[in-house]
């Protein structure tokens, strides 16, 4: 049975969850996770939520999955036992290489890769599961036929609602390069949900080109189910216990066949709704990917606005069939434009056929009006329990000690209290006292059914003491329940040392255009080779004529975003390099596979020195690049390996195509600019590859820097800004550092 596994990024949200039908949650610590502006938990407080949630059969997930730096580790390492030792039922980690030895040092902990690690093909799978990873969560772009393909290989986890990222996941370093928020360690500002324009007909006014609408997969989770996926993912850690509760309901009620399914969409849809829903990527690029029009929850459409005032002047009366609340919330929307909203009063007068509205200016008469809080949905969730069963026989015999037998889901087990039942003077206890003394259970999740009462003799107990024997009992079913978890004690995890192979080039070059490769084919010994279309071999054999005349080493690019398909289709250029420069870690086990040699790239994200030498252990292991976040500082630490040193920083791989898959009337650019209101413009470049993908440069371009290894990233420069850049001018175009890199 596919698992529902719900978002917590608090305590309401987690109960939630459970109370909704959960089968799962995924939380974050304060430490090392991906949602750090959520409330999130502590480890003080986890093991008091997971024995909760294992009480009623629910797992608890937790996610440690940000970038850790070299002096960190031993942070990241007390966190993660620390969580094992609360009780999780797993691990869900986004640096696959320090994965590897954390799993080595406790083979007892259970690891799930997270989709930060961006796995979207066969390779991927196996390298994750070769490093003892239990789980892969797949990216978002995955292909139903890549995560059927997976998931025969190991179990799969995938994300059925909630908010999409706009860039591959693990490849964004927009927000880190805008303000030094890096989304790799949790800090993201989401610049993708600004307004933006690109420089192509039709697309040259501001909106919100790069804000994807919120995924809904609905009933396509059952076609998910078939392809084998084991977990079915709601994102949500940053969002309401409403949003939690009302999404699990949703695919409960889908999986179940029971329930109001229709009615359940509704309550999704009033908790959070970004752009009226997609179904992403899993089919084919959804006509409703992008959602450039409206930016946030949207809600839900109730009625629309029949006059803009009424007498008054203050009042806006709205036709609709749906009964507010006080403090029900509400947004004016036209067309694809929000006009205004408000909240509802109970002070407002009652009225046939509708309700009112604070009066706004802007409103006319068909506006339509949309719920985005209802105040009764947040109650409904909130009052909702799940209860574990527990059957039991009380029996109170005169002159013995009370006894209880108890069944459930522990198996079977008696308890007898520490008093004896002595001779009633008076009165005896009654049935009906047991009765009520053992309908309580406090706090705890449990559902007590009396089979049976005995009461033997005429006994008396006293109503304190039987109080007592009573919370005993329910707190070791609780206990029971809950599991206990053995301790692991802390074990060091130290550097292997040996230091890396020493590569046989110092100064590598990412380029796409021949006549530039050839302009400054003196100023490095190692050309990396970015086709345009990765279909076309005579591009890639131009390209390797070329190279017969000079000295440099020749690589092949690879993006992290490539799937089955993709290295289907670049395996015969892949035989004409000396090896691939690959931006995904699951290049890791493709080199490893088809005996190529791997410079591993900044989009490898090594962080730390333990990352760094367990990729270099794969035979197939030639050398890489550290990640373009780390500062110049940090990065004197790996001085075996390559640095990002100048030119165009790549800050998004996307995964669709921005202008909504129109390819008929494609003009089929390989540049475009696309700039914010403050004016800036980042150079976007398109390549093929089995379809259409797209890059986004900063932009501005990085000046060299000093580094013993260098490599420079020259797609998209014009040939003059290249030869100024290696000049050595400071302008205002370029940046001299990347100095919002490493600050967090």
């Amino acid at each position: 049975m596919c698992e529902i596994l719900a978002p917590a990024g608090d305590a309401a949200a987690f109960y939630a969850g459970i109370h909704s039908g959960a089968d799962a949650v995924y939380l974050g610590l304060t430490d090392f996770s991906a949602r750090k502006s959520a409330a999130n938990f502590s480890l003080e407080n986890l093991k008091g939520h997971i024995d909760y949630a294992h009480a009623l059969g629910v797992r608890v997930h937790v996610a440690l999955n940000t970038l850790v730096k070299n002096g960190e580790i031993e942070r990241f390492l007390e966190c993660a036992r620390g969580a094992w030792n609360a009780g999780a039922d797993a691990l869900i980690i986004q640096d696959v290489f320090l994965g590897k030895r954390l799993k080595e040092a406790y083979p007892e902990m259970v690891l799930h890769l997270s989709t930060q690690a961006g796995v979207c093909n066969l390779y991927g799978a196996r390298l994750a599961k070769r490093y003892g990873f239990s789980r892969v969560i797949l990216a978002r772009e995955t292909p139903l036929e890549g995560i059927a393909a997976i998931a025969k290989e190991i179990e799969t986890e995938v994300f059925v609602q909630g908010a999409l990222c706009t860039c591959f996941s693990g490849q964004c370093y927009l927000s880190a390069m805008i303000g030094g928020n890096s989304g790799n360690r949790g800090a993201c500002k989401q610049p993708c949900r600004k307004k933006y324009k690109i420089d192509r007909k039709g697309f040259d006014s501001f909106s919100y080109k790069l804000s994807l609408a919120d995924l809904c997969m609905g009933q396509d989770v059952k076609k998910l189910a078939a392809a084998g996926v084991a977990s079915f993912k709601i994102e949500g850690r940053m969002r309401s216990a409403a949003y939690v509760g009302a999404a699990v309901r949703y695919y409960r009620d889908i999986l179940d066949g029971t329930g109001d399914v229709k009615a359940d969409l509704s309550d999704l849809q009033r908790t959070y709704n970004r752009g009226d829903y997609t179904t992403g990527y899993v089919f084919g690029q959804d006509r409703r990917l992008i959602s450039s029009s409206l930016q946030g929850h949207k809600g839900e459409k109730v009625g629309v606005i029949a006059s803009g005032k009424d007498r008054s002047g203050k009042r806006a009366f709205v036709r609709s069939s749906y009964v507010p609340a006080d403090g029900d919330g509400f947004k004016i929307i036209r067309g694809d434009a929000e006009i205004g909203g408000g909240s509802y009063s109970g002070a407002f007068p009652k009225a046939a056929g509708g309700f009112y509205l604070p009066a706004h200016a802007g409103y006319r008469e068909g506006d339509g009006v949309y719920l985005t809080l209802d105040t009764s949905l947040a109650a409904r969730v909130e009052a909702r329990r799940r209860r574990e069963s527990v059957s039991m026989i009380v029996c109170i015999a005169e002159g013995e000690r009370p006894a209880v037998m108890a069944r459930g889901r522990f198996g079977e087990r008696e308890w007898r209290a520490d008093f004896i039942a002595a001779p009633a003077k008076t009165r005896a206890i009654s049935e009906k006292d047991v009765a009520d003394c053992f309908a309580k259970t406090d706090t705890l999740p449990l559902s007590i059914t009396l089979k049976k009462i005995e009461i033997i003799g005429n006994p008396f107990v006293v109503k304190s003491a039987l109080n007592a024997f009573r919370r005993e009992v329910y707190a070791q079913i609780f206990a029971l329940l809950a599991g206990e978890r053995r301790l692991l004690a802390p074990r060091r995890i130290a550097e292997r040392g040996g230091g890396l192979p020493k590569p046989p080039f110092r100064r590598a070059v990412i380029l796409d255009d021949l006549a530039l490769a050839e302009k400054f084919a003196e100023r490095f010994d190692c050309v990396i080779f970015s086709p345009k279309n990765y279909n076309n071999f005579e591009e890639i054999k131009k390209f390797i004529h070329l190279s017969k005349y000079y000295a440099w080493h020749k690589w092949l690019y690879m993006p992290a975003f490539m799937t089955d398909a993709d290295l289907a289709a670049a395996e015969n250029a892949v035989r004409e390099f000396e090896g691939v420069y690959a931006e995904g870690v699951w290049a890791a086990e493709f080199c490893r596979a088809t005996d190529i040699k791997l410079f591993a790239g900044t989009g490898f994200n090594l962080f730390n020195r333990l990352s760094l030498e367990t990729l270099a252990e794969e035979d197939a292991f030639l050398s890489a690049a550290i990640s373009k976040e780390l500062s110049q500082r940090e990065g004197e630490d790996f001085s075996e390996a390559f640095r990002f040193a100048g030119g165009a920083i790549k800050v998004m791989e996307l995964g669709h195509c921005l202008f909504g898959k129109h390819c008929t009337d494609c003009d089929r650019r390989a540049r475009y600019v696309l700039t914010d209101e403050q004016g800036r413009a980042f150079a976007l470049r398109r390549y093929e590859s089995s379809c259409c993908r797209f890059e986004l440069f900063n932009c501005a371009p990085l000046a060299p820097q000093s580094a013993p290894l260098c490599v420079y990233d020259l797609r998209t420069l014009q040939s003059g800004e290249i030869c100024a850049l290696f000049a050595g001018e400071k302008r205002a175009s370029f940046t001299s550092a990347i100095s919002s890199f490493g600050v967090l």
